[in-house]
């Protein structure tokens, strides 16, 4: 089988930051550093053949790790931070792109491990995990690598990564994968995939054999299409407002095209939690003035903020609290608040 070419987008960090945990005597951890700039360089792929060598080799380079971005630049950047859109404070421009990949890493992060399984046989740990996975997964073939915590915290711990049967978007990884036990933030593009081993503080040995492994499956991932992965269409809610049933057609056509105007912002918003926090305190006006409800608003907002990525109801609530609480205190036209 011929498999469609790609890349991997490698980042170096700065010269004593850490793209790997420490692990202590006593079984505790030192986490990442929190590096903020790095130079980069573009590894070619044509299949799992070419990734596992690579991650044989990232292993022992704790400086290291990868992301789904391509970078803007060409094949080599140096002194870079990711970034996929400008930085408004600083000025930093984009360096990566999103684009799809043929190469998926799962991060799956605490899935019980029976305890006839012992966590330095990484086929049988990866054979539990794939348990609670689509059933394409156990028929792909895989690389297995051991995250820092194998074997020491509870659970299976493990990063397996696949060749999938066509590129796939982050956000189609997401909306596939949302129901299952996996960490989707490494489906976003600028967010570090960590591959390296553990640092061993002195008098530390690591406690497993190895720590990669390949999972024997019959080829390539089958992925659901592009079609079956589309987001379901969230039209906003057509609401009938109270200005409207008191007569006020001038207040209601204002009304929903000022809810209709801030969702399209916070869905196209860079930074979306402050996009979506200024735009909840600006319709809370609306809401003082008797002409859209609570929950009218919180419809409105939830929906937008699902659109552009944002899933959690409970902020979304909390930040629409605030709001009515400390609406902006703009005023509406006259000829809208009499009607």
């Amino acid at each position: 089988m011929t498999e469609a070419a790609d890349s991997i987008t490698v980042m170096q960090a700065r010269p004593g930051k850490r793209m790997a945990k420490t692990m202590l005597p006593d079984g505790r951890f030192i986490d990442y550093d929190s590096a903020r700039y790095f130079n980069a360089e573009t590894a070619p792929l044509a299949g799992l053949a070419d990734l596992w060598p690579l991650l044989h080799w990232l292993l022992p380079r704790h400086d290291r790790c990868v992301v789904r971005g391509r970078l803007i630049a060409g094949d080599t950047a140096r002194n870079i931070r990711r970034l996929l859109y400008k930085d408004k404070k600083t000025g930093d421009q984009p360096t990566l792109i999103d684009v799809a990949r043929h190469w998926l890493m799962l991060d799956v992060d605490g899935i019980p491990r029976p305890p006839n399984v012992d966590a330095a046989d990484l086929l049988a740990c990866a054979d539990v995990a794939m348990g609670f996975l689509p059933p394409a997964f156990r028929h792909a073939t895989a690389i297995i690598l051991a995250s820092a915590g194998h074997g020491v915290k509870p659970g299976c711990r493990l990063r397996l990564c696949f060749w999938c049967s066509r590129p796939m978007q982050g956000d189609e990884l997401k909306r596939w994968l949302k129901p299952y036990p996996v960490d989707r933030s490494v489906f976003g593009a600028a967010q570090p995939i960590y591959t390296a081993a553990p640092i061993l503080a002195p008098g530390v040995t690591d406690h497993l054999p190895q720590r990669i492994a390949k999972w024997p499956g019959a080829g390539v991932l089958a992925v659901p299409t592009a079609e079956e992965l589309q987001p379901p269409p969230r039209p906003i809610p057509q609401t009938v407002h109270p200005a409207c049933r008191a007569g006020s057609a001038r207040a209601a056509l204002y009304c929903d095209a000022a809810v209709r105007n801030a969702c399209n912002r916070i869905r196209t918003a860079s930074q979306r939690h402050p996009a979506i926090l200024k735009e909840a305190r600006s319709l809370a006006r609306f809401v003082a003035a008797g002409m859209l409800t609570e929950t009218e608003l919180h419809s409105a907002l939830w929906s937008a903020a699902q659109q552009a990525g944002k899933d959690d109801e409970n902020e979304i609530a909390s930040m629409i609290a605030f709001a009515m609480q400390h609406p902006l205190t703009a005023a509406l036209p006259l000829d809208v608040r009499n009607g």
